[in-house]
């Protein structure tokens, strides 16, 4: 190692050191600088004696009682001194050395800007060999030049080390918040496969913008729990999350819902209301089935996306609002914009970043995985212990078709748990059970709509005579209908049973006039 390949000022240091002992040939250094009254020499380093924290402070004051050879350095440049007669006498190499010694000292003078201390001075102190005879001209000369480049030198390697300490903190930093951002997404998206590691990788990426992000998936996919884990992680996690499915929404109070509205702004309205959009001001608005959304509302969307103002219904005003949008769908919407169902600048406006969301079947080896977490929280909410699959449970979980993916796979186990209750395995034939449970919907839905279903797959006179959104109604009022039924009008088994939530539960009910289920099928 040589001066300048040195990366701190503590390996400088030690170097210099070295240096000063081998060029002098010297057994011991002590190196002192003056405080700032320049009456006392504080220790600033040393080698082959004691320890700098060890070594005393020594008066430098005119006047005082001090050492003969500082008496000496006031005038002269350099001193050497002989090993003393007694060895009682003080002398400054016992002090600085605890034992005798020829003394060579030297007061090295540095230009102004090079100095640690107010006197730019430094004090070096050698102990040598008995009988040597240093050369103090040619010593001095050379002492002059090493610590006039270490002071040179320091305070670039001081710069260096805080650098090198500032890339080192934000490196941990970076990785303490990367574990964080790993963990956080793990617990939220559940999975080892490559497939569902990309879409965490995707979501740490995109989630720290403020683009648009369109997150595509079948349903059942978790495309709610991405959107919510951009939020979590982007600089608007301190801000609302606002999340609506446009297709569960009533279509005369999408724009109402949607915008808000001031009061008298029609019939009804009898106070100022503020919509989905102005609620998430601040933060993040997640519209899933964006494609449900009407051309005219589309284009007023894409106008408050683009001029981050908003006018709500009956107002005369623009509001600003700043959010970030995120949007899901389960349809092609390229195919949507062909149809003309989507506009295509809105649909551009929307995609800036895409987040595809794999379905169950193509998540290699997370569906055991996935059902073993599930029977992990049922257990915790339970207060109890976590139920095992048995062979044959984990063999048809590997087989199943599982068309509703990972909350189809969560009912299926909360299913299974409550069948298993008296015993601490969940066989193959009470997951097979479970399962079809999960089926009866679709039997129910073949039970109650024959009049809809022909051998073709649909009922063209019935078509033509009521246009599809009636009997797409009709279909759907009556498995609600059965469900009610079934489940005696609990809400939350409803809804778990349909497999859709509670809230949009409530507005399917709003939308049929039939909160409690007691009228007349109506056709």
């Amino acid at each position: 190692m040589t001066l300048m390949t040195c990366r701190s000022e503590n390996e400088l240091r030690a170097m210099m050191l070295k240096t000063v002992l081998a060029s002098t040939r010297a057994q011991a250094i002590a190196v002192y600088l003056p405080d700032i009254t320049g009456r006392k020499l504080i220790p600033f380093a040393c080698d082959g004696g004691l320890p700098v924290a060890r070594l005393p402070q020594l008066d430098n004051e005119v006047g005082t009682e001090r050492f003969r050879e500082l008496d000496v350095l006031q005038t002269e440049p350099f001193y050497f001194g002989k090993t003393p007669s007694s060895a009682k006498t003080q002398d400054l190499s016992s002090a600085l050395f605890c034992r005798h010694g020829s003394l060579v000292a030297h007061r090295i003078l540095l230009e102004t800007s090079e100095g640690h201390n107010a006197y730019n001075q430094v004090y070096i102190f050698l102990l040598t060999s008995t009988g040597s005879t240093p050369r103090l001209q040619e010593e001095h000369h050379t002492l002059h030049v090493l610590w006039r480049s270490y002071f040179h030198l320091s305070p670039l390697l001081v710069s260096l080390e805080n650098l090198l300490k500032t890339e080192e903190t934000q490196v941990e930093k970076s990785k303490h918040q990367k574990g964080q951002v790993d963990s956080m997404l793990s617990d939220n998206l559940v999975g080892r496969s490559p497939q569902i590691t990309q879409v965490r990788e995707k979501i740490a990426q995109y989630a720290q913008n403020k683009y648009a992000v369109l997150v595509q998936g079948e349903t059942g996919t978790g495309k709610e729990v991405v959107a919510r884990s951009l939020h979590r992680l982007s600089q608007f996690s301190d801000g609302p999350f606002i999340a609506e499915n446009i297709a569960a929404l009533p279509e005369n109070l999408i724009e109402s819902e949607l915008f808000g509205y001031k009061k008298g702004a029609f019939t009804g309205a009898t106070e100022n209301r503020d919509g989905l959009v102005k609620r998430a001001s601040g933060g993040t608005l997640f519209l899933d089935e964006i494609g449900d959304l009407s051309i005219d509302l589309q284009v007023k969307l894409l106008r408050i996306l683009q001029e981050k103002k908003l006018r709500p219904l009956g107002g005369s005003k623009d509001e600003p609002v700043d959010f970030r949008l995120i949007c899901a769908t389960h349809v092609d919407l390229k195919k949507a914009i062909e149809s003309g169902k989507v506009r295509a600048d809105l649909f551009y406006r929307i995609t800036q970043l895409t987040i595809d969301v794999p379905p169950l079947r193509s998540r290699e080896g997370d569906r055991v995985h996935l059902a073993r977490h599930f029977l992990q929280e049922i257990a915790v909410s339970n207060a109890d212990t976590s139920k095992a699959l048995s062979e044959e449970a984990v063999s048809l979980l590997e087989t199943a078709e599982l068309k509703g993916n990972v909350r189809e796979l969560q009912n299926c186990m909360i299913k299974a748990v409550f069948l298993a209750y008296d015993t601490d395995e969940i066989s193959g034939s009470i997951l097979k059970q479970a399962m079809n449970e999960q089926l009866d919907t679709a039997a129910v839905s073949g039970a109650q709509s024959n009049s809809v279903v022909g051998e073709n797959g649909y009922d063209d006179l019935l078509l033509a005579e009521k246009g599809l959104r009636t009997v797409v109604s009709n279909f759907e009022l009556d498995l609600i209908r059965s469900a009610y039924s079934q489940f005696k009008g609990d809400r939350s088994k409803m809804a778990d049973f349909l497999q859709i939530p509670k809230r949009t539960l409530a507005n399917k009910l709003s939308k049929f006039n039939c909160p409690t289920m007691e009228f007349d099928h109506e056709n």
